[in-house]
């Protein structure tokens, strides 16, 4: 039982610890790779592969641990239309080449246990579906970044819902411009070579955002090193008027 001396205290130290803090990171980065009708195994298996050799590459761990905080929390999420589930890694927080190269095995395991049933989801292509799902990913999380960035990868433009009241790039942009994150495209120009150009019409949005083209799903790996790349080496100090307290100074130094 709890004495009558003891119980403010209690009450006292509850308010004091409140939620659990936010681990702090130098980046929140979800890697929204297409999954919809458009993309066959083939397709599919060179995506995850290009992801995989991204984050063994020696720059790409450099640029991950040379941040301010030297750690970053990502996830790789599979989209595709908004009738078919969203299938994620969840979230992994790397600070080490050991955790770096820990989260490659997590996609190639991710993808072996996908494979057709998922991985080639089928449908339309539901990018503003796969935005709103990865702010929902970002909000939901347990950590606090200088920097949120959705990655979104594709071979098309998007399509009409299948669910009518499924929500769609205007819509989702909006969300995204709202909440200060960062929305940025690879464009596969396999079937549409000009989708650059509707990525950067439709698409990205946010400080700094910016559009990296594949000519095919051979060149994809290049393109997401590149990308990844330029998504953790990116300068915190444009950023610095987004970034409360704590993380704040810790950009400053």
């Amino acid at each position: 039982m709890v004495t009558s001396w003891f119980r403010p205290l209690l009450i006292l130290f509850a308010v004091w610890a409140g939620p659990a803090m936010a681990e702090e990171v130098v980046l929140e980065l979800v890697l929204a790779m297409d999954g919809s009708g458009s993309i066959n195994p083939a397709e599919y298996e060179l995506q995850i592969a290009g992801t995989i050799a991204a984050f063994y590459d020696p720059g790409v761990q450099q640029a991950i641990l040379s941040g301010p905080t030297g750690r970053i929390a990502v996830a790789v999420m599979i989209w595709s239309d908004a009738a078919f589930p969203r299938i994620t890694t969840g979230w992994h927080l790397l600070d080490s080449r050991r955790l770096i190269e820990g989260f490659a095995a997590v996609v190639r395991d991710f993808h072996a246990h996908t494979g057709r049933q998922f991985g080639i989801g089928g449908g339309g292509t539901g990018i503003g579906d796969g935005v709103v799902y990865a702010l929902g990913m970002i909000d939901g999380n347990r950590y606090e970044g200088l920097r949120k960035v959705i990655d979104v990868s594709g071979d098309g433009v998007e399509t009409d819902p299948w669910f009518r009241a499924a929500p769609t790039m205007p819509y989702a942009k909006r969300l995204v411009e709202e909440q200060g994150v960062t929305l940025n495209g690879l464009a596969i120009l396999t079937d549409f070579p000009t989708l650059d150009i509707w990525y950067r019409n439709h698409v990205i949005t946010g400080t700094g955002s910016f559009v990296i083209s594949a000519r095919d799903f051979e060149d994809f790996g290049a393109a997401i090193r590149e990308k990844i790349l330029r998504e953790t080496a990116f300068q915190v100090s444009e950023h610095r008027q987004m970034v409360p307290g704590r993380l704040a100074q810790m950009a400053e130094r």
